[in-house]
């Protein structure tokens, strides 16, 4: 038997630099959120995907709005290219290295700890701005295992 020692992801400060290493995709998804029409249902889904990034990112660092600094481009009155699914599963796929990069957060973290959990906070978020805009359920998970293909996506049409 193989013993493992869960360490989390260490003291605050350590925490702080890698929640700050998440911020050319948080820049991502603002660039995203400038495309939608503020108060509106899309705009809505992209703020559950930085707010849940905003509670996991408290949770290891007692700071309050954690990317305030980051600012929201301003609104771009665009023709609605994010209500066309494929095109939105396209600005979804830039954000797949956030996905790997909150599940690399997650390794060091006891399964379904706390902190594990706060870190799953900011992944069930984007799931969920992805889902309201590709209607692709799981989006950044496993779309197949070794026998081949579970599911056709969006991404391979």
């Amino acid at each position: 038997m193989v013993a493992r020692t869960y360490v989390g992801l260490g003291p605050r400060e350590v925490a702080v630099k890698r929640f700050d290493g998440l911020a050319p995709h948080v820049l991502k998804m603002l660039e995203i959120q400038a495309d939608c029409v503020p108060m509106s249902p899309d705009d809505m889904a992209m703020g559950i995907a930085l707010d849940s990034l905003e509670t996991a990112a408290f949770h290891f660092t007692r700071r309050r709005n954690f990317y305030f600094q980051l600012e929201r481009p301003a609104y771009r009155a665009n023709n609605g290219w994010l209500r066309d699914p494929v095109a939105a599963a396209g600005a979804f796929d830039a954000l797949v290295p956030y996905a790997a990069d909150l599940r690399q957060l997650q390794s060091p973290c006891r399964p379904f700890g706390a902190d594990y959990m706060a870190l799953a906070i900011a992944m069930e978020g984007l799931d969920t701005a992805s889902f309201h805009f590709t209607r692709e359920a799981r989006f950044f998970g496993a779309t197949s295992d070794s026998s081949g293909p579970l599911r056709p996506t969006l991404r391979s049409a």
